[in-house]
């Protein structure tokens, strides 16, 4: 199959190698979900919609029967009808129109429900409205929180992948060429909610303060700050935002967890405040690093417990350049020097500084290196063994 957005492009048709013929398709399906050679959605999208509506139909006695209750009803819906026609919709990029289709077959299982209700005024049995079925659904609709949701998992995790990745290279890359006439077609990453468009910054803070309200919190605008994360360093910022009567900061750079997170996703920043500190911890613990009094075991125990902890910290996330695995290394050979002390010169017979590999020899351990190379390893381990459900598997 040969993909183009442009419908008038002119097919091949078979193609033949050798004594195999390969027949040219306008769409196929891959993993349960419709691929058409325009890379157009509505075909999928029909599909999971009549999907949706053969499960509606084989439970439907069910969710209009009174010995259930309605909550057992809703958690029938959304285990047995939602996953059908919410399959692979972290790739989707929907129009208003298929925002609206969505909508009225959502509506129209919640109308089956929850029922009809009677008139005050007429006394007569009316449909529920949309807002009245929401209300009693007390839960975001299919778009917001399944659609939405699931793109914003989706980008994240592929954001992280490898730049290796096939996937990560679809997601940054530009294709070549021109776009044909007239208007241009929405593209998936135009509905990603994380941009740094300003009102789907406000619809998001929206959707957390909505959240945190029915759980009994309340955000407060002073402890609370934005940042939008991008690796252009040139990406116009939109400042502080402003939703209902709370004003948001936009900031560079926070402290999470102890660890510096950058606006440009850099780790640079935090390795530099880590190194510091280990030179804090450094100082703190210099005589004793020095002292004739405590042995070379003793000395690197202490190296090993005080500082280097204090230096590694979270260091499991780091992504290193060859600089910044030299400037760790010339942090650690200065600890050591201090540890094992000078070296008297056979030649010259005069006292000079130990060489590196004289003092990696002495030291007998992996270097800081291999130590942050290690404890990367573990933690990969240690999420691949974690629980499906769980956020770090599912980022992974």
């Amino acid at each position: 199959m040969i993909m183009s957005r442009n419908e008038n492009i002119v097919r091949n048709g078979n193609i033949k190698i050798g004594n195999l013929s390969f027949e040219e398709v306008e769409k196929f399906k891959y993993l349960g979900a419709t691929v058409t050679n325009i890379n157009d959605t509505r075909e999928e999208l029909k599909h999971r919609i009549n999907m949706g509506n053969a499960c509606y139909y084989s439970v439907e006695k069910l969710l209009s029967s009174s010995l259930l209750s309605k909550n057992l009803k809703v958690r029938i819906y959304k285990t047995v009808i939602l996953p059908v026609v919410l399959y692979g919709c972290e790739t989707w990029t929907l129009t208003l129109r298929e925002d609206q289709r969505l909508r009225v077959f959502e509506n129209k299982v919640l109308r089956k429900i929850f029922g009809a209700k009677r008139d005050e005024v007429t006394r007569e049995w009316r449909k529920l409205h949309n807002t009245e079925l929401h209300a009693l659904y007390s839960s975001p609709d299919i778009i917001i929180r399944n659609i939405k949701f699931g793109r914003l998992k989706w980008a994240g995790r592929v954001a992280r992948m490898d730049e290796s990745r096939n996937t990560y290279k679809v997601l940054v890359g530009r294709p070549q060429g021109k776009r044909p006439l007239g208007r241009p077609r929405r593209r998936w990453e135009d509905r990603f909610e994380g941009g740094e468009n300003p009102q789907t910054i406000r619809e998001n803070t929206g959707i957390l303060l909505e959240a945190s309200k029915e759980i009994g919190l309340e955000v407060n605008p002073e402890k609370t700050k934005y940042m939008i994360m991008s690796r252009d360093e040139n990406i116009v910022r939109n400042g502080n935002v402003k939703i209902v009567n709370l004003s948001f900061e936009e900031v560079e750079k926070f402290k999470y967890l102890g660890a510096t997170v950058t606006n440009i996703n850099d780790t640079w920043e935090e390795i530099k405040h880590r190194i510091n500190m280990g030179n804090a911890c450094y100082y703190s613990v210099e005589k004793l690093l020095s002292s004739s009094l405590l042995s070379k075991n003793l000395k690197v125990r202490i190296y090993k417990t005080v500082i280097l902890p204090v230096v590694l910290y979270g260091c499991e996330t780091w992504t290193l350049t060859l600089r910044e695995e030299h400037r760790l290394g010339v942090f650690e050979n200065k600890v050591l020097r201090k540890i094992f002390g000078a070296k008297r010169d056979e030649v010259t017979g005069e006292w000079r500084k130990l060489h590196n590999t004289e003092l990696h020899v002495l030291y007998s351990s992996p270097d800081i290196i291999r130590n942050i190379k290690s404890r990367r390893l573990r933690w990969a381990g240690h999420v691949a063994c974690m629980g499906e459900s769980r956020n770090a598997y599912i980022e992974c």
